[in-house]
């Protein structure tokens, strides 16, 4: 302890001499806390140094110790363009060497003028948020023949800046914060705010309140990024003017069989239409409530419909369309049945409802709904029906495993008759199950009919699975709770997506063909050889335990 505490302090003591370690003349005042070993120059020096490395931490110092210093205290000028070299064409720029270094004084009125024509021929103060905490550099913009005011916002993106605004920007954001700030919300569930305390503190520990506050900057931002990475992800860009459908921004099971995506041309002939159902289940979440919003009419969706969750007007339109049946559990006393006539009023949504493959815990693009008075038929209707039609293409069978199955399926047929939104592939035929831990509570009756153990092409199922799938997502919920329509839409989606992604990358190599190119990520298969094999120990000693139990059977009584 008493070693590694000594290496420490050594490292922030003035060596060599107090001498720069560059130019080997002027006195050695300042160290860099970000670069890699211990360096310490004079300031124009530690200016060269950090030309292109802006984001870096300094410290100064001052006689007795180090203390906290900025690199545009020391007289950096970050020049946007021309490979970090200043734009000739600013002649009002101060006198600056090749490194960026302010050798001149500074123009009267420059600094903080508001006249856009004068701050594009000049330099100008930001702030820019990075993963190190939040820095405030001067700025110096290229005015070059060709150039426009408008496009300033666009040289910012070039250099990997995204700004806060359009018009007249003085925040940005770096590309490499905003991925952080996604990661950190989809793997640790951070909310904006602390996201945004956190880097506060990285900046000032002692005195956060001081440091400029980029809040709600972020909340506008990282949303705009989060739609421009997914849109980039799937192929919409690269001069491609087709803009996504439903579901077309969401990842899918590639183990689920899908004409067109991972089923050969020939699938028909060889294989079954017990071997290629459909497996789902399908679950609501209470906890995933909405509040009412203020003012609706103010909300700005950019990929409704796009992801998991279904698109809006058209939910809102079946919903105004469909029938509200009070239909009371004639098996057991159904939470989620019973439940259909309860009513909050400061909510817009009581929860969410999904459906997912049984076999690989997948959710279905487009087919998450929400819920107004608990689990209605109306609702999770309207996610079966889009799931069942998603990649389904002359698919015959489909399993779907319910938690009230037995009632729901009464009517099921009826309902998707007299609904003009609800639409069923052609001569689908549905099989409806319970789930294992569900089944308990049913009647002994619904055990034959509705267990999992008992439907041929179920396999190994509990029917269970969304139970698990919803755990990360109560931890979004209450933050989710408050947001906007479209803010919490959005953010359901990345979260369904990124669930659906690290299956993807654990359940093995996996061939497929989408929008028409064919690739093979080199995946490893730790998941698929895992069950193959345990499958197959099972397969064996089913095998015998099927052999002893017919040889002591009568063969005049067996079927």
């Amino acid at each position: 302890q008493r070693v590694y505490l000594n290496v420490i302090l050594e490292g922030e003591q003035l060596a060599k001499a107090g001498i720069c370690e560059q130019c080997e003349e002027a006195e050695r005042s300042v160290w860099c806390m970000s670069c890699t070993g211990v360096h310490a120059w004079c300031g124009p020096c530690a200016v060269k140094a950090h030309r292109n490395l802006p984001f870096h931490k300094v410290q100064r110092w001052n006689g007795t110790h180090y203390e906290p210093t900025s690199l545009m205290e020391l007289g950096f000028l970050w020049h946007i363009g021309h490979g970090g070299d200043p734009c000739p064409q600013n002649s009002s720029d101060p006198d600056t060497d090749e490194s960026g270094y302010m050798t001149g004084e500074e123009p009267p009125n420059h600094r903080h003028s508001d006249d856009l024509a004068i701050r594009r021929s000049s330099w100008f103060q930001m702030t820019i948020v990075h993963t190190e905490g939040i820095f405030s550099h001067e700025v110096s913009v290229c005015n070059c023949p060709g150039s426009h005011p408008n496009d300033w916002h666009l040289d910012l993106l070039r250099q990997r800046l995204f700004p806060a605004s359009i018009s007249k920007p003085k925040t940005a954001f770096t590309f490499a914060v905003l991925d952080h700030f996604l990661i950190d919300a989809l793997e640790c569930k951070t909310s904006a705010m602390s996201f945004y305390q956190k880097l506060k503190r990285f900046t000032n520990n002692a005195f956060p309140e001081r440091v400029p506050d980029r809040y709600r900057e972020l909340m506008r931002v990282s949303w705009l990024w989060r739609d421009l990475k997914h849109r980039k992800w799937f192929g919409f860009g690269h001069d491609i003017e087709q803009d996504p459908g439903d579901g077309g921004l969401a990842l899918f099971c590639p183990a689920c069989p899908q004409p067109g995506v991972n089923l050969p041309a020939d699938w028909k002939v060889h294989y079954d239409r017990d071997t290629i159902m459909r497996q789902y289940v399908i679950d609501g979440n209470f906890t995933a409530q909405h509040m009412k919003m203020n003012k609706p009419e103010l909300d700005v969706a950019l990929s409704d419909g796009k992801g998991y969750m279904v698109a809006e007007v058209l939910y809102q339109s079946h919903l105004k369309q469909s029938l509200d049946s009070k239909e009371r559990s004639t098996c057991s006393n159904h939470r989620a049945i019973n439940a259909a006539n309860i009513n909050k009023s400061n909510l817009r949504s009581t929860g969410i409802g999904a459906t997912a493959c049984a076999q690989h815990d997948c959710f279905v693009p487009h087919s998450v709904v929400d819920f107004q008075k608990g689990e209605r038929y109306m609702n999770t209707d309207y996610s079966i029906c889009n799931a069942l039609g998603y990649h389904s293409e002359s698919i015959t069978k489909a399993l779907v495993i319910y938690d009230v199955g037995c009632q729901w399926s009464i009517n099921f047929r009826s309902r998707v008759k007299n609904s003009p939104s609800l639409l069923l592939p052609p001569a689908l035929e549905i099989v409806p199950a319970v789930g294992k831990f569900h089944l308990a509570a049913h009647k002994l009756s619904c055990f034959p009919r509705y267990s999992l153990n008992f439907i041929k092409g179920a396999g190994h199922l509990d029917g269970e699975i969304l139970e698990t799938l919803w755990a990360p997502f109560n931890k979004i919920s209450p933050t989710a709770r408050s947001m906007t329509q479209a803010h919490r839409q959005e953010v359901y989606d990345d979260h369904m997506r990124d669930s659906n992604w690290k299956k993807l990358v654990g359940m093995g190599e996996i061939f497929f063909s989408w929008r028409g190119f064919k690739f093979m990520p080199n995946i490893t298969v730790p998941s698929l050889l895992k069950k193959y094999k345990y499958s197959n120990k099972c397969l064996e000693e089913m095998n015998q335990a099927y052999e002893q139990l017919t040889a002591v059977l009568d063969p005049d009584k067996v079927c």
